[in-house]
């Protein structure tokens, strides 16, 4: 997937976090981190996840793949979501601040939830990059 959208977003979060950025991540850590929390990351995000795969938004950082299991306190996916008590619904925590809250991901709609699984924030990973980057 090479649409302008996904282009225009990428050049906006790499310059916002271009002194955190990552270098992306392994496909088979993303399989790893799916087959042990039982979920599919959606496109949107797997796309960030495989080729950035680590970014900021005004100091708070995109969760990440680190080791699965992870087994220290971290912000990595799999760590985070060991409790989430959305994911058995589908949702996937990837960010959180502390003005806002939580971030969740619908595994299969991609649409970002705030807070809880009723409360729609952006309608795929793409916009909810943009959206926080207007505030």
């Amino acid at each position: 997937m090479d649409s302008p959208l996904k282009q225009a977003t990428f050049i906006r979060i790499k310059e916002h976090s271009k002194e955190n950025l990552g270098s992306g991540t392994d496909e088979t850590k993303i399989a790893k981190l799916e087959s042990a929390l039982k979920i599919k990351i959606p496109e949107e995000y797997r796309i960030f996840l495989e080729e950035i795969g680590y970014a900021e938004i005004y100091g708070d950082q995109i969760y990440s793949i680190y080791n699965i299991p992870d087994e220290i306190p971290c912000h990595g996916l799999h760590w985070l979501n060991k409790k989430n008590e959305y994911l058995s619904d589908g949702f996937i925590r990837f960010f959180s601040n502390d003005i806002d809250g939580r971030f969740y991901i619908h595994e299969q709609s991609g649409k970002v939830y705030l807070n809880s699984k009723d409360n729609l924030f952006a309608k795929s990973f793409f916009d909810f990059i943009n959206k926080m980057l207007s505030l």
